[in-house]
């Protein structure tokens, strides 16, 4: 994390590549899912088609439980 903003449109744009390293390669579906949320809601320019992605490896996460 690179600052204590409480500004989360900055906070999301500052951790970016954090945030989407967290959904690429987190075992935590909670947290895969609040960095989604987080870039969908305060992302300038969020990859819809990337989150998609991710979405659908969540779901298929899902049935293997």
């Amino acid at each position: 994390m690179s600052s204590h903003s409480s500004d989360p449109a900055r906070y999301v744009e500052e951790n970016q590549e954090t945030l989407t390293e967290i959904i690429k390669h987190s075992s935590n579906k909670f947290v895969r899912a609040l960095a989604i949320a987080a870039l969908v809601e305060y992302g300038d320019n969020p990859d819809v088609e990337q989150l998609l992605d991710e979405l659908e490896a969540i779901r298929e996460t899902q049935g293997d439980e």
